[in-house]
């Protein structure tokens, strides 16, 4: 049983690396759902203590909202609009359904580039809002990417020794 539970323990934690670039998987969430198998159904709470739990659910927390922050932060500094960021948001959630992984950076863009021109911008500025909100958008999951890490790095020392 101990076994399955360490298979569910790393399919978890590997399925919220995978949420990274697949935006219907929820990353932090299986992340920290991972820990807490091991912590309430293998350990029995003796090894990650409340330093672990306190600083990951605070780090969980941030990292959510580093998804709408990078991209929102992104918009405003090349000039977009509020627009702008609802079509970032629109093109992460629908481009990947209909054109695979790859939507996840070509949604957000097309979308983004789309709505500057519609709101009268010429073609040169719209490209450059959509950039970057691509910048701000691949920036968030390389910082999310570097935290999560982190915390798999100190789980996993906390496991080991």
């Amino acid at each position: 049983m101990e076994l399955l539970l360490w298979v569910l323990v790393f399919f978890l934690i590997i399925l919220g690396f995978v949420g990274l670039i697949v935006p219907v998987l929820p990353d932090v969430p299986l992340l920290v759902a991972g820990f807490a198998v091991y912590h309430f159904l293998i350990d029995g709470g003796e090894q990650l203590g409340t330093g672990f739990w306190i600083t990951t659910l605070l780090l969980a927390v941030l990292l959510m909202l580093v998804d709408y922050i990078s991209s929102s932060v992104a918009v405003k500094k090349y000039g977009g609009s509020t627009l702008a960021v609802v079509a970032a948001v629109l093109g992460v959630l629908t481009f990947p359904f209909i054109i695979g992984p790859i939507g996840i950076i070509v949604g957000p863009f097309v979308l983004v580039f789309l709505m500057e021109l519609v709101i009268k911008r010429n073609a040169t500025e719209a490209f450059k809002v959509a950039y970057g909100t691509l910048v701000g958008f691949l920036g968030g999951i390389f910082v999310k990417f570097l935290v999560m890490l982190g915390l798999v790095i100190w789980f996993s020392f906390l496991v080991i020794f």
